[in-house]
């Protein structure tokens, strides 16, 4: 008689624990359910395993549109809004102008600037306002909303659409595209080309390269090394040129002539020097 007691005791005891433990793990599914969705507590768009608070290192992204208190807030013609994330904790932004860069966290869903440096290159009145403007939005901690591909920023007023620039705007190859030298920096100011001239380059598979200057057509070599390109000594045409051909010349010498750090920024390859020089091609 007592053993059966016993028995009938022991039977009652499982029965309730795995009622029990039935109830944890379906209340647990759930919690995970809510969390995977994108409700507080998790970021949509992250990737799996990343932490809910890190920024997404080495993307970049390209405005699609921005609204203010529900308008659509033209940017300066020709222009457009680029958000590196350098690392996980440094961002860089740029809009036609001056690049701000400085470190910057998730912190429950709100981007948070906590220090952002900008370059002081000389612009028109047009662009010094959009700068004005943007780094300041950055710096009031925008709400971030990242999708996948496609990441919103949503201020006070303003709301920032944006798109991974790899989906806008493909990354051309460093060799085999045809390279036309769009802008031209110089001691910290940047500058178009001049009107009625064109300097360009190619890289070839073999390490070569070819192209004008602006004036003289060259040739020579291009070691590449990761982020960095040293050209060789260039073989050149003799032609003498003057004005704004010539001066286009010597800018562009003036930046190859020393080695440089290079990044492919969708369709534009930058070309950075030691010195402050530097030139910014499109393909």
């Amino acid at each position: 008689m007592s053993a059966r007691c016993v028995t009938s005791r022991m039977r009652a005891q499982l029965i309730a624990a795995s009622i029990l433990l039935l109830l944890g793990t379906t209340a647990g599914c759930a919690g995970e359910r809510a969390t995977g969705d994108g409700a507080a507590g998790g970021t949509a768009g992250e990737r799996p395993g990343a932490p809910a608070d890190a920024l997404p290192a080495g993307r970049t992204f390209v405005s699609t549109g921005v609204t203010q208190a529900g308008t659509a807030k033209q940017l300066v013609t020709g222009t457009s809004i680029r958000l590196r994330i350098l690392d996980g904790s440094r961002i860089a932004v740029q809009a036609g102008c001056n690049t701000a860069e400085g470190t910057a966290r998730l912190d429950a869903g709100t981007l948070v600037v906590d220090d952002l440096a900008t370059t002081e290159m000389g612009c028109d009145e047009a662009l010094n306002q959009q700068d004005e403007w943007i780094t300041g939005f950055f710096r009031a901690r925008p709400a971030w909303r990242l999708d996948g591909e496609n990441l919103v920023l949503t201020g006070k007023d303003l709301e920032l659409k944006m798109v991974d620039n790899e989906t806008a705007q493909p990354a051309r190859p460093l060799v085999g595209t045809r390279w036309m030298v769009e802008t031209l920096v110089s001691a910290g100011a940047s500058s178009s080309v001049p009107a009625g001239t064109a300097a360009f380059m190619t890289f070839a598979a073999d390490g070569k390269v070819a192209g004008s200057t602006g004036c003289n057509s060259f040739g020579g070599t291009a070691k590449v090394d990761g982020n960095k390109i040293t050209f060789g000594e260039l073989v050149m045409t003799k032609m003498a040129c003057e004005g704004a051909a010539g001066d286009l010349e010597a800018s562009v010498l003036r930046v190859l002539d020393q080695p440089l750090t290079f990044r492919i920024d969708g369709t534009a390859l930058i070309l950075e020097a030691p010195d402050g020089n530097g030139l910014r091609l499109v393909g």
